[in-house]
């Protein structure tokens, strides 16, 4: 386990922004209680203070990770003051036969003579615990705030796989809606084209494997692609064309820059069922690409005055929202003999 696991820059900000102030207020202090003091010996007390306040976050950052979610945030609080005031005391003694003895000598005019060696260290522990109490809790409730951001950024991570799960399952519904009905009605309409001649039954059946093919690839997931889409459309006009018997006038007109873009599956077939519902005689799709948006429109010319809006675009509408929210537009409009649709998504 590395202990200093997350010690970087910032730590360093947070010890400039604290040693600072505190060292200016001491400074203040002093300077009223009219002390003399040496430049050189600020500037030293001044380094001392930073690098004892990085000391004290080292700390504090090794205790977090050394006890991690494991105790509360209480408990981790009064461990990193115990074992920051303990470290810094320790390194404080070190320094004590390394700092010059002028240094020492303005120690004890600022503080006086210690009874003893034990004096000393409780000193040091007390005054490494006062520099620990203000620095450590201000880093614990940092950390405890971050913390509960990630939680809810987790959070919102899980509701959002959730929801997209439901949009999933949504997915598998309108699949298993749009095969089963469609595939026994193929059957039956390849047996009657064997019937009639072996070319009618094989352009039958070469019309329902395509259709498969294109309805089930070989990885199902949620995601397609705009050529892939294209191309389901016009293998279930062919499977449409073995059921209602006339040729419907398909034109499909894609820009070349938008087939392989990514669009959701099984978004296109049920609005291309919509508009060939009620004897279509011809359907036109384009698919364009502008400023970031995908748009595909679909336009149907009936031989029969269509029915209203239909669930199969209230489907759509719902999944367009659960993927997209407000980012993408469904438009659908039905006039005497002719239904519209407009999809926009960003890309």
């Amino acid at each position: 386990m590395n202990l200093l696991c997350g010690f970087g820059k910032r730590h360093v900000l947070i010890a400039l922004v604290f040693c600072i102030p505190v060292q200016s207020a001491h400074l203040i202090y002093a300077l009223l209680e009219q002390k003399q003091l040496q430049p050189s010996l600020i500037v030293i007390w001044m380094v001392f203070s930073f690098l004892f306040a990085l000391l004290g976050l080292a700390c504090a950052v090794a205790t977090d990770n050394a006890l991690g979610e494991r105790v509360g945030t209480g408990t981790r609080l009064v461990v990193a003051l115990l074992v920051a005031a303990a470290v810094m005391t320790v390194v404080s003694e070190l320094l004590v036969f390394i700092t010059p003895a002028w240094m020492m000598d303005e120690e004890k005019k600022m503080i006086g003579d210690y009874a003893g060696f034990v004096h000393r260290i409780a000193f040091r522990f007390v005054t490494s615990g006062d520099t620990a109490l203000l620095l450590i809790p201000l880093y614990m409730m940092a950390q405890a705030s971050r913390r509960a951001t990630r939680r809810l950024h987790d959070a919102h991570l899980a509701s959002l796989t959730a929801e997209r799960n439901v949009v999933e399952a949504d997915l598998r519904a309108m699949q298993a809606r749009v095969e089963p009905e469609l595939l026994f009605a193929a059957l039956r309409a390849v047996d009657e084209g064997y019937a009639r001649s072996v070319e009618h039954g094989e352009r039958a059946l070469d019309a329902l494997i395509a259709f498969l093919r294109a309805a089930l690839p070989a990885e199902a997931g949620n995601t397609s692609t705009v050529a892939a889409e294209l191309d389901l459309v016009r293998a279930y006009v062919g499977v449409a064309e073995l059921l209602s018997g006339p040729k419907l006038e398909l034109e499909i007109t894609a820009e070349p820059a938008t087939r392989a873009n990514a669009m959701p599956a099984m978004l296109l077939l049920p609005l291309a069922r919509w508009a060939m519902d009620g004897a279509a005689a011809a359907l036109k799709l384009v698919a364009r690409q502008g400023n970031g948006v995908l748009e595909i429109s679909l336009r149907s010319d009936l031989a029969a005055s269509p029915s209203d809006e239909t669930q199969a675009i209230a489907g759509v509408r719902e999944r367009l929202e659960h993927l997209y929210g407000t980012r993408a537009t469904l438009e659908a409009s039905t006039e005497p003999h002719v239904r519209r649709a407009f999809i926009a998504l960003p890309v």
